[in-house]
């Protein structure tokens, strides 16, 4: 569960301070008189790196709307449910009685979370300030430590989505969203339903991250050097090749959902040439959006960024 858990996170969020190229492509054909695009992100880079890419921008010149994974109602509505399953979680996994999280993992597990904290929030667990906070499930603290990984391994952060957004909002363009505004957490992170259910069991896996936190971290970072060498030089093939049995594994957050944004694009595209942002994991494969365009009559093009 645990590597299932930060393979998606960092498939999701990690960062690259360089680009060459990203998958930018165009949509035409069917009955479209002018064409759309659609940029496939990583979610944190930094959303500066594209004022210097003049396909990026002459495609941007070329749309009038934008359409996004998640808009900022949506992200409302997600961090809303988001406190309230955690809340219900807080009520449904309790320790016993003046317990906290403290009680039930040992004492190098202790150590290590107090400093793993420190370092990526900053929090300091001993203060009695926090003695609330310490009684969160043991499940909580690994979920918060590992969507924190990715920032540990890459020192600068981005916004891409959120920073086109902004762009697109200054040019006074209509920001849409794919995903239903009422979109939940687990819609997003599949593994989140396969969290174990009694305090014990959340608390072994908790010891075995913190436990391997710094391995995993060396790993992980030399893993995904090869992806992002991928999507930063907009090799699709090879990042197929590398992330595709992840895709495979999270139907809910890949194929359920792109089914449902195939509507939305058809009909956002119809109305004016429009530019569609979201995670590069959507595009590939079977179920990703390039497949489901094109089995519908579109043609996808690659731009390849010189």
């Amino acid at each position: 569960m645990i590597k299932k858990l930060i393979v998606f996170i960092c498939l999701s969020t990690l960062a690259i301070v360089t680009i060459h190229a990203q998958f930018l492509f165009r949509i035409s054909g069917g009955e479209l008189k002018e064409p759309s695009f659609m940029l496939g992100t990583i979610h944190n880079l930094p959303g500066t790196l594209l004022d210097s890419v003049a396909e990026y921008k002459i495609a941007e010149s070329q749309c009038q709307q934008m359409y996004v994974e998640i808009g900022p109602k949506g992200f409302n509505n997600l961090w809303t449910n988001n406190l309230s399953s955690q809340k219900k979680g807080k009520q449904t996994i309790r320790y016993p009685e003046g317990k906290t999280i403290f009680d039930v993992i040992d004492k190098e597990s202790t150590v290590i979370l107090k400093e793993k904290f420190r370092e990526v929030l900053p929090i300091d667990l001993g203060d009695e300030k926090w003695k609330d906070f310490q009684k969160m499930p043991p499940g909580y603290f690994l979920n918060l430590l590992a969507s924190r990984l990715p920032s540990q391994m890459m020192k600068k952060q981005g916004g891409m989505d959120m920073y086109l957004m902004q762009k697109a909002k200054e040019r006074g363009w209509n920001i849409g969203q794919l995903d239903d505004e009422n979109i939940k957490l687990e819609d997003l992170a599949e593994h989140q339903d396969r969290l174990p259910q009694t305090i014990e069991e959340q608390a072994d896996s908790l010891m075995a991250f913190l436990k391997s936190y710094d391995e995993r971290k060396q790993k992980m970072t030399k893993e995904y050097e090869t992806t992002y060498h991928y999507w930063r030089t907009g090799n699709i093939d090879g990042f197929i090749s590398l992330i595709l049995p992840q895709i495979s594994n999270h139907t809910k957050v890949y194929k359920d959902r792109n089914e449902k944004w195939l509507s939305k694009m058809i009909a956002a595209m119809r109305e004016k040439p429009t530019m569609f942002v979201f995670g590069s994991g959507h595009l590939i494969g079977e179920c990703g959006i390039i497949h489901l365009l094109r089995a519908v009559g579109y043609e996808v093009e690659q731009i390849i960024i010189q």
